[in-house]
Parts: C-alpha cells; structure tokens; sequence
C-alpha cells in the first residue's frame, strides 16, 4: 500500500475508516492533521461506570500514532510499513466526553535518526507522545515505539 494519499485529513479519515475495522468500531474521526488529532464519542465507548472505556482510549491514541509516522513517511516520499512495536500508557482520569487523541511530532532529532536507520539497515523505530483529552484534561498520557519497514517492491 502506497502512503501518499495519507497526508490530507480526508484520506486518511476514509482509510481508517475503510480498512480499519476497529476504527470503525470506534467511530474515530480524524480532526486534524496539524497535530495530528484523532476523536472518538463517548456513547459507544463507554465502560460499565459510564466513563470512556480504556481500551478505546487507547486505541484511538495507537492510531494517532500510527497516522503520525506514517503521514512523516509519505510526506519524505519513504514507501513503508508502520506497527506500534511497544507502549507505556497512564489513565489519569476518567473520559466523562468525546475523547481526542493528539499526537506530539517528531523532533528533527528523532526524524533525523529515523531517516538514517531506514536508509542502513532498511527498519527504524520512532517514539511518539500522545495525549488523549477529554474537554481541556488530559485524561490518558501514551507513548508508542512505531517499527517502520520499507516496503518490498511489488513483482
């Protein structure tokens, strides 16, 4: 798969919807791209105390993650794959609304060795900070290590 057609909202709002299913599920919405910001309502994603369930919590972040670098790839062109590789998440409180996932950028320090780790060996990891709000509070902090693979070329 091609990660051109990433880089503007609505294609990757149709590509998380499309071939996503948990997105789906989720009924994500893809706010912004500067930063990237992914949404979710509460109804639909709530847990047995009527708060944001954690599992959507976390999963609309992971996709914010994902959406970050792999938006970095098709904007450098780099054809890749990207997996969230490991995460470290703390609730901090409990999503009484609609929840949004925004993820930090990469530094140029951070793009810089991914660059180069994928132009050596073929494979990088890159680490992305992501805040999930609800309203003004941030409700769940999120960091992911992302593996990005070059793509094999198609035969």
């Amino acid at each position: 798969m091609s990660n051109a057609p990433l880089t503007h909202l609505e294609s990757l709002q149709a590509f998380l919807t499309a071939r996503i299913a948990p997105a789906r599920a989720l009924g994500v919405t893809v706010a912004a791209t500067e930063p990237v910001t992914i949404s979710a309502p509460l109804e639909g994603n709530l847990n047995d105390k009527g708060t944001g369930f954690a599992g959507s919590l976390f999963s609309v972040a992971a996709l914010a993650g994902w959406a970050l670098v792999t938006r970095w790839c098709a904007v450098e062109p780099i054809e890749a794959e990207v997996v969230l590789q490991s995460s470290r998440v703390r609730f901090l409180a409990p999503a009484r609304g609609e929840f949004r996932a925004i993820a930090h950028a990469l530094s140029e320090k951070q793009r810089q060795k991914l660059a180069r780790m994928l132009a050596r060996s073929g494979r990088g990891r890159a680490e992305v900070a992501i805040d999930v709000k609800c309203d003004e509070a941030v409700v769940m902090s999120f960091t992911g290590v992302y593996a990005v693979m070059l793509s094999q070329p198609e035969k």
